[in-house]
């Protein structure tokens, strides 16, 4: 099993770069297409070609793998392994010329659905993240791990919010300003990988959100985790890239953070 990881890991960590560099030249476009899949939710040229790249690289290398992505969706295989593909997240920050997006793959055990690989690179931020699944999580070459800060007054927490954000606006802010009023403060950065990327090495104690999908949380979910941080679901349970509600954090504030959205869950999201 470990040299079938690492087998995947060293080939895309060594791929990835190339799709970094065409998103990077296509955000220099200033005549990008772009689509609107629901409200507020966005898809470009530049996500459907990184998309194909990164399909076509995995079909021609490791054939018996399954495949769920967002834009294309599923593709059975027959390995027991599934990559599971955000071509772009931070698809609105990228419209808007922003650098705060990224591109995330990871790999699943496709009967459990539980991470065993995780790669997020964040091309103008030149920079990468990577984890193993008991091998420690990675910012490039160096290992990191989530902060210490064992208070909530000392917590710098970071969120961000669904596409059909208007069903359930008052719960969100009821979450917002509660978190709010106990901490040091409240970011959102418009990409759920670059805040647990940059949870996981302790630039914030606490992130959560509503109405994910498990390419949101597949490849940064497992880096938290191989950091040394504790995933959940909103509600307290297991975490598992199929339920769209998340928790992590450094461990040390996950109970008040739970505290906090006891009761309040608005499934309506989900």
């Amino acid at each position: 099993m470990h040299s079938e990881l690492h087998d995947r890991s060293y080939h895309f960590l060594n791929f990835l770069p190339n799709v970094a560099d065409f998103l990077v030249e296509k955000h220099k476009e200033s005549n990008l297409k772009v689509d609107e899949k629901s409200l507020y939710n966005l898809v470009t040229e530049a996500d459907l070609k990184a998309e194909s790249m990164i399909l076509e690289e995995i079909q021609k290398n490791f054939p018996l793998d399954g495949i769920l992505s967002e834009e294309r969706g599923a593709i059975e295989g027959s390995s027991g392994y599934t990559w599971v593909i955000d071509p772009l997240d931070g698809t609105t920050n990228y419209t808007h010329g922003l650098p705060l997006y990224g591109v995330s793959v990871g790999v699943v055990e496709t009967e459990t659905m539980a991470p065993v690989i995780g790669m997020v690179f964040f091309p103008e931020l030149n920079t990468y993240y990577h984890a193993i699944k008991g091998q420690g999580a990675f910012r490039e070459k160096k290992q990191i791990q989530v902060s210490q800060t064992k208070s909530m007054k000392d917590s710098l927490f970071v969120t961000g919010f669904p596409y059909d954000r208007n069903l359930s606006l008052d719960t969100l802010m009821q979450y917002y300003k509660s978190i709010l009023q106990k901490s040091r403060g409240i970011r959102r950065t418009g990409a759920a990988t670059l805040d647990l990327c940059w949870l996981a090495e302790g630039k914030f104690e606490g992130y959560y959100e509503l109405g994910l999908k498990p390419w949101d949380m597949a490849a940064a979910g497992l880096i938290v985790s191989e950091a040394n941080g504790k995933l959940t679901s909103m509600d307290g349970n297991d975490f598992s890239i199929m339920i769209p509600s998340l928790l992590a954090s450094n461990g040390y504030v996950h109970e008040y953070l739970l505290a906090e959205f006891e009761g309040q869950i608005n499934r309506v999201v989900y």
